[in-house]
């Protein structure tokens, strides 16, 4: 057996949809919301986090067989991380351009940013403090470089995720022991501060050309320039141009049976055609999947299941936590040498490893993040003036529970 084929990543999905449903996870169900707008999204996220996890434990399987740090042969793993990241990027487009539209451009910042700090920091200073804990552990606690340069790097990483650096820390490589996954952060922050310029264009009519007009800026200039950040910059605007066709109620109308199969379809052509997951004609299926997503498409029910909707409220912890796992699962010198021992034994082991990252994941919803987004939203109201739009106010508690990753990322 090889150790990547097709299938095992889908015998690991059923794995991971079984152990969810089970009762054991009730205690990170929210309550119910009939007025959600976007189930699907929240269903689609957790998926998304565990692709990104799955694209590492190959990783994870070279580094530890060769020492090198790379994306694995196979074209689909490749492409997991890849789609997932895209994802993730457009989700945070959509839902944060969906809030200007509704807030006519001009939301309470204030409460905004509050929101987003207490949604993202939380559990990301949990996950650097331990992986912290986990480099200097490794080192002895014993300086290998001078600690004017041990502590800069310790303090960038501390920064949110609003410094784009993942340095080495006291002479060890701190990426790793967290799968990489924290480089997408940095563009989130820089999207959020990027709405204080462009939600003026959500004030009129002109909101969907503003998006199209910027969507084919940056597909020409990532097209002619080769510059990276114009093709992240194309994932967000995708999401965006997603939330402006649904405010102008353009939406497909067709049964959920027909949209799943052109969802999937759509997706099929990228695992089928793309190279690296990050080209356009890539970014540009995956948009239109992403739009029968919003548009109520469940993936022929998949995505409204319970499971699905136990994962996307963790899918935070899920894409945070998985190279805290991989490094401490893997670090058990049995269970690694019973994993290296053949590809079927690490599939084995990596259902061990997909599992304990569930709970973990499941406690740290529970006991970090839902704690913090319930702080920021009661500085929020303490902040709030009574007199005001009670709508607006509303609004901003919406977005501001609502999980990032996506509103976070992945990859490595």
């Amino acid at each position: 057996m090889i150790l990547d084929p097709v299938w095992a990543y889908f015998v690991l999905m059923t794995v991971v949809v079984g152990f969810a449903a089970l009762p054991l996870f009730r205690f990170i169900d929210n309550a119910p919301n009939p007025g959600a707008r976007y189930s699907t999204i929240d269903g689609l996220r957790g998926f998304l986090a565990l692709a990104v996890f799955v694209f590492h434990l190959l990783v994870t399987h070279r580094y530890i067989e060769t020492g090198i740090w790379y994306v694995p042969d196979s074209r689909f793993y490749a492409l997991l991380g890849a789609v997932g990241v895209s994802l993730f990027f457009m989700i945070t487009g959509f839902l944060f351009w969906e809030k200007m539209l509704r807030a006519k451009g001009r939301p309470r910042w204030r409460e905004l940013y509050i929101g987003r700090l207490f949604r993202i920091g939380p559990m990301y200073l949990f996950v650097v403090l331990v992986m912290l804990y986990i480099v200097f552990t490794r080192t002895g606690f014993q300086l290998h470089e001078p600690a004017d340069v041990v502590a800069k790097s310790v303090l960038q990483w501390l920064a949110l995720g609003m410094i784009d650096a993942q340095p080495d820390v006291n002479g060890y490589r701190a990426s790793h022991v967290l799968a990489g996954v924290t480089w997408t952060i940095w563009y989130e922050w820089a999207f959020y501060a990027s709405l204080m310029a462009t939600a003026v264009f959500a004030r009129g009519r002109a909101h969907l050309i503003f998006v199209i007009a910027a969507l084919a800026v940056c597909l020409g200039g990532k097209l002619l320039l080769r510059v990276d950040a114009m093709g992240i910059a194309v994932l967000f605007l995708s999401g965006m141009a997603v939330a402006s066709l649904l405010h102008e109620n353009i939406r497909p109308r067709m049964s959920n049976s027909v949209s799943s199969t052109l969802a999937l379809a759509s997706m099929g052509v990228v695992f089928l055609t793309s190279d690296t997951g990050y080209g356009t004609l890539s970014a540009m299926l995956l948009a239109l999947f992403f739009y029968f997503v919003c548009s109520g498409t469940s993936v022929f029910g998949l995505l409204t299941t319970t499971p699905a909707r136990r994962l996307g409220n963790i899918s935070y912890s899920l894409y945070l936590m998985q190279g805290l796992v991989l490094t401490l699962v893997f670090a058990i010198a049995p269970l690694r040498d019973f994993a290296m021992a053949s590809p079927q034994q690490y599939w084995v082991a990596s259902i061990v490893c997909v599992c304990v990252l569930l709970l973990g994941s499941a406690f740290g919803y529970a006991c970090i993040e839902r704690p913090g987004i319930a702080l920021g939203k009661r500085l929020m109201r303490r902040r709030t003036p009574t007199t005001g739009s009670p709508q607006r106010g509303a609004d901003t508690e919406r977005v501001a529970s609502a999980g990032t990753a996506g509103s976070q990322m992945p990859a490595g």
